[in-house]
């Protein structure tokens, strides 16, 4: 009988269990993809993961809701529809016929925010670049059945890319020992560990400004003088949204666009949505402000850069964090995370993007646990955002709003944002979470995130010349100290008084630009000189 392997170890040293009615595919099929797996699945006796068992949309609870199933062109994760173990026979079966291109182990462990799952795709392995640099080292691991993807390897620093020319014959999870005999020396061999739920946090004359009650909670509009009255945005500063991709075609995004960026997946093609998440986080960021429709973004004024993702691995997080700093974005929105990715792959790219002096914002997620803000979230070069609700508290299951999600907080968590039914952009037509261009109820600390990188890029408009290290103290130092928790000094927080469910506050847009608009002034430059001296 064909079994996969039953032991394997994440590279974070937790041991994995595995999920013998889970799967990940990569079926085959001749007419239309959706149509085609779905007989692909019939005939194994499986059921899209996320599906009833008569294959039909579940009915998801609150968090599934927040973290749909991960699947895209190429891959989906299917399951048994009453639980028994997955057929591997069939499934090998299926595979020598050719209906399926390649299958892996699904797996579970706890890394520190309730159980998840995952799976080592079986077409890629990622190398240490000084492991394959010789060129008899490079031909042996090729001699295996490997290619270096050259694209994806630019984008990984010390890392390199190679995909699995027959991943049926010779799965990934199958080559680690392979390779180190190989080579003649142990070596490090990293797996392309795949969630099985997307890992953003997220539920799912403007003429709905109306409905923005976030814009005007956080001093970004409304009565009186407000942030917009200072700026809403400059054309040259640029918001990367690294996520599932944006509807580039949006009446409300159109002409906002550094250009039509790209897709993680293929290294190439455009920033197209990959999902419904990444249209939502860019409305919030850059819808076009006063043009008669729709939303205003909170930088409306600013340009934004579509980075769209395919199977949410650390390479793509990484890879995507790099073409945003080589194509000059100022600020990245994060609304992500996941504690199971490799720190090892993504810290040196946020290193080098903290070198580029960009600035990363970054959700702390969905769970309501206390010390659960996610990875990157808990990188100290990132701003950690969580979400607030419509009275300035946390979010939690017992906000007004009465939805029974609340956003993580811990040591390492900045500020917050609204992130309860915020008005945004959505999909066009029925690919979207509504069917009507717009949503009105996008939650979670993934709307949070992005009026963060908002404000960041309004403060890069005011004064370009400011540093990453000097927006985010703007930043902080300004936030609101709302709710009804106590703040106080904390060692570890320089920037004011500061609350674990809160950090330093709800942002202040008026306050941080105004507090910009100081740093710009002739007195304060002559008295920053003084200070220094």
């Amino acid at each position: 009988m064909h079994r996969y392997p039953e032991h394997l170890t994440h590279p974070s040293g937790v041991e994995l269990t595995p999920k013998p009615d889970r799967v990940l595919l990569s079926p085959r099929s001749g007419g239309p993809a959706a149509a085609g797996q779905a007989d692909v699945l019939d005939s194994l006796g499986l059921v899209r993961e996320g599906a009833d068992s008569h294959g039909g949309p579940a009915a998801a609870d609150d968090g599934e809701r927040k973290q749909p199933a991960n699947e895209g062109p190429d891959f989906l994760f299917a399951r048994t529809a009453d639980g028994a173990e997955v057929d591997g026979d069939a499934i090998a079966a299926a595979t020598a016929s050719g209906s399926v291109a390649w299958s892996s182990p699904v797996f579970t462990a706890d890394f520190g925010a309730g159980p998840e799952e995952l799976a080592p795709a079986a077409d890629a392995v990622v190398l240490l670049h000084a492991d394959v640099a010789d060129p008899e080292d490079l031909a042996k691991v090729t001699a295996l059945g490997l290619q270096r993807d050259e694209v994806r390897s630019a984008l990984l620093g010390d890392h390199d890319y190679f995909t699995v020319t027959d991943p049926a014959a010779s799965p990934a999870y199958d080559l680690t020992e392979r390779i180190g005999e190989a080579l003649g020396r142990p070596v490090e061999v990293r797996l392309e560990w795949v969630p099985a739920r997307v890992p953003v946090a997220f539920t799912p004359n403007d003429p709905m400004y109306v409905d923005q009650w976030n814009l005007r909670q956080i001093h970004a509009g409304g009565p009186g003088t407000t942030g917009w009255n200072l700026t809403t945005g400059s054309s040259a500063v640029t918001v990367a949204i690294l996520d599932e991709g944006v509807e580039l075609g949006h009446p409300d995004l159109v002409g906002g666009f550094l250009h039509n960026g790209i897709n993680l997946g293929t290294m190439s093609g455009t920033g197209a949505p990959t999902g419904n998440h990444g249209t939502a986080c860019a409305g919030i960021v850059g819808a076009r402000i006063g043009n008669g429709v729709g939303v205003s973004g909170l930088a409306g004024g600013c340009r934004l850069l579509p980075i769209a993702f395919s199977r949410w691995t650390d390479t793509e997080v990484a890879a995507g964090l790099r073409y945003a700093r080589m194509q000059g974005a100022q600020v990245v929105s994060m609304s992500f995370g996941w504690n199971a990715w490799s720190h090892a792959v993504i810290d040196p790219a946020i290193q080098e993007a903290f070198n580029a002096n960009m600035v990363m914002c970054v959700a702390t997620h969905n769970q309501n646990l206390a010390n659960g803000i996610t990875y990157p979230a808990t990188n100290p070069l990132v701003i950690a955002v969580g979400a607030s609700d419509q009275v300035d508290n946390r979010k939690s299951p017992t906000s007004p709003d009465g939805e029974q999600w609340g956003a993580n907080y811990g040591p390492q968590i900045s500020v917050v944002a609204p992130g309860v039914r915020i008005p945004t952009t959505d999909r066009l037509g029925a690919n979207g979470y509504t069917g009507t261009d717009y949503t009105g109820t996008f939650n979670g600390t993934s709307a949070a995130t992005p009026h963060v990188a908002a404000l960041a890029a309004l403060i890069r408009s005011r004064n370009s010349s400011l540093s990453n290290v000097r927006v985010r103290q703007i930043i902080e130092t300004t936030a609101d100290k709302t709710g009804t928790v106590a703040y106080a000094n904390v060692s570890g927080h320089p920037n004011g008084t500061w609350n674990e469910q809160m950090g330093y506050g709800r942002i202040n847009v008026y306050r941080s630009e105004e507090h910009t608009s100081e740093l710009q002034s002739p007195m304060y430059l002559v008295c920053r000189l003084l200070l220094e001296k």
